[in-house]
């Protein structure tokens, strides 16, 4: 943690003058990530057998107070110019706090909702190299950012499968458990009416309600894997919201519901993987109305 405040201060007082933005941006952002891996490492520190409860909720903590203390070092730094003020507006952002969101998350073997909110951090970050670099083009930078993104995506799937924790549990949260507010579910089937809601986490639900009537799913930086095979629709239109902010929904239905998808997506997908039935019932129909972004929905 030390050594990602000296390459940052390095990076921007010394490096921003004698060099491009191709090398002082990455190597800046590498600060940012070395920053986060020490603060998500710090707070895996064993402890006594007294806390060990409530493990994750420390994590958590410790990470926030890690980032609120490098908030506080980087404004006192900035204005007793001990780094350059061009540089505030860069860090102190909305894309900046989705990159540190993501180096979280890849930091704690969460690497889909990392990548894809590191990308979408990122993505928006470029355009700030304009107040750093007045004569770069913008457009010349945004044409490497795919390429880029598409060598670190192949990186983190691959430490995916290499990199993977022996002991890997989902944090589930309901409410009055007393866990932490960052990685939650709620979870309500009301006569085979659903309503989840999840922040940060997972889960996996199988619907065993004789009637499937519908519901709401919001999925952010979270992912939820739904199975209706052991159900059925009831007569007419029955409706499904689902929502994907950095986060995915994998529905699996039986193969012969008809299904409308209607998408709402930015920066999204919806996709449907199903295999093609002729033994399709038309008098029952689910309507999935899809709103993803930077998420994804799967009908399998």
């Amino acid at each position: 943690m030390i050594g990602s405040g000296y390459l940052l201060s390095w990076t921007i007082n010394v490096l921003y003058i004698e060099s491009t933005a191709y090398v002082t941006l990455p190597l800046s952002l590498l600060a940012v990530f070395i920053y986060a891996a020490g603060a998500t490492l710090m707070g895996k520190i064993p402890r006594k057998e007294t806390v060990r409860h409530s493990h994750d909720g420390i994590n958590n903590g410790i990470q926030i107070a890690f980032v609120l203390i490098a908030c506080g070092a980087l404004l006192l730094s900035f204005n007793m110019d001990i780094l350059k003020s061009e540089w505030k507006s860069f860090f102190f952002s909305w894309p900046m706090l989705v990159f540190v969101i993501g180096a979280f998350c890849i930091c704690q073997f969460q690497f889909i909702a990392g990548l894809i909110a590191m990308a979408a951090g990122l993505f928006f970050l470029i355009g700030k190299t304009s107040t750093l670099y007045p004569n770069i083009q913008v457009e010349q930078l945004m044409s490497n950012f795919w390429p880029a993104i598409f060598i670190v995506a192949g990186i983190v799937i691959l430490m995916s499968f290499l990199v993977r924790p022996k002991s890997f549990k989902c944090n589930v949260y309901f409410k009055g458990s007393g866990k932490d507010n960052f990685k939650h579910i709620e979870s309500e089937n009301n006569d085979g009416k659903i309503n989840y809601k999840l922040v940060f986490s997972a889960s996996e639900q199988v619907i065993l309600d004789p009637v499937f009537k519908g519901g709401t799913i919001e999925a952010v930086f979270g992912g939820l894997e739904l199975d209706l095979r052991r159900t059925s629709l009831a007569e007419g239109k029955t409706t499904l919201n689902v929502k994907a902010v950095f986060g995915g929904v994998e529905i699996t239905v039986p193969e012969n519901w008809e299904i409308e998808l209607v998408s709402k997506s930015f920066a999204g997908g919806v996709s449907d993987s199903r295999l093609k039935s002729r033994d399709i019932d038309h008098s029952r129909k689910l309507v999935i109305v899809a709103e993803c972004v930077f998420g994804g929905i799967e009908l399998r």
